[in-house]
């Protein structure tokens, strides 16, 4: 028997899955209020799993989840619903845990996401907005996706999502990856050297990649001189990607034409951050991947590794731990 850390919400959806498991786990359910209770009763066991979701990560009660976590005596095994594992408190479990497993469930979100800030700047949303709002009957031209480069910085899953996306609209797709080759998700792939090169011929640019020492501030002043004129910038990786003085200064300028953040450095943003109040910015802040279909899939990578775990049996998207060494 194990414990099992869950948030309410979380439970609340998979409860009726969990039962075939009832004489091995022992739920413990935290609620945003912060309450912890037992569902199936209270038990002694010593060893626990826990599933880490954005119900548990968004919630008031996210700091009682993580010091529950680390109060276990024994902690076997731990999922996130996140693919990334850069944050502190990821960091920190992935080293108290045995095993660890994430997931890439949400890149079909954030990829719909990614196609919604193209279609949005190509068509001029802005300008359509704010011609309805003053009763104009303007014919607002708008540029086909298809008539558009997009440069994908970090193909990985979420980049490959949203080039599959950007080329079924006929967009012209170029990855970028370390390990180079090819993909159906991209029109080609270069490596990280040949970056700057590509960076002049694309209309977009997206990052989709991971926060570390080699990527932080990587968008920088040289960064946004070598896009074309004009462009697009979008965000979905991390805001610490992005140094972002050096963005507000590239679309004062003329360099930018938009930027599409649905990451920031400063999470929640303050009043006072100029990004918020930017003509040229839009911004969410970091839902891209929130929505129930997401959560849904998340779900079924869990009861899938619950099962695996179990039965002893490797996990899918496990995350090697050497990455919290």
């Amino acid at each position: 028997m194990r414990k099992f850390l869950v948030h309410a919400k979380t439970f609340e959806r998979i409860e009726d899955a969990l039962k075939p498991f009832a004489d091995q786990i022992s739920p413990l359910v935290l609620s945003d209020e912060g309450d912890l209770k037992h569902p199936w009763g209270e038990s002694e066991a010593k060893a626990a799993i826990a599933y880490g979701t954005t119900d548990a990560y968004f919630s008031p009660a996210v700091m009682t989840f993580f010091t529950t976590l680390f109060e276990f005596e024994q902690l076997d095994w731990f999922q996130s619903s996140a693919a990334g594992t850069e944050h502190p408190m990821i960091q920190a479990t992935g080293k108290k845990a045995a095993l660890f497993s994430g997931s890439h469930e949400q890149s079909h979100a954030i990829a719909e996401w990614v196609l919604w800030a193209g279609l949005d700047h190509f068509q001029d949303g802005a300008a359509r907005r704010r011609a309805q709002e003053n009763q104009s009957w303007e014919r607002l031209p708008f540029r086909e996706i298809s008539s558009t480069s997009w440069l994908i910085i970090g193909f990985g899953s979420i980049g490959q999502e949203s080039g599959r996306r950007l080329r079924a609209l006929g967009a012209h797709v170029t990855g970028v990856r370390r390990s180079g080759g090819s993909s159906e998700a991209a029109n080609e792939i270069v490596t990280p050297d040949k970056m700057q090169a590509a960076l002049r011929n694309a209309d977009a640019v997206l990052l989709s990649l991971p926060l570390t020492d080699a990527t932080e501030n990587m968008a920088d002043a040289a960064f946004f001189e070598a896009m074309k004129s004009e462009s697009l910038f979008v965000n979905v990786g991390r805001g610490g990607l992005v140094d972002e003085a050096a963005l507000l200064a590239a679309l004062d300028t003329g360099r930018l034409a938009q930027a599409s953040l649905d990451v920031v450095r400063e999470e929640p943003l303050s009043p006072e951050n100029e990004i918020w109040r930017h003509p040229q910015i839009t911004l969410t802040p970091h839902i891209a991947a929130q929505t129930p279909q997401s959560g849904l899939r998340t779900d079924k990578v869990f009861l899938t590794n619950l099962e695996r775990f179990l039965a002893g049996e490797p996990l899918k998207n496990g995350v090697p731990m050497d990455v919290f060494a």
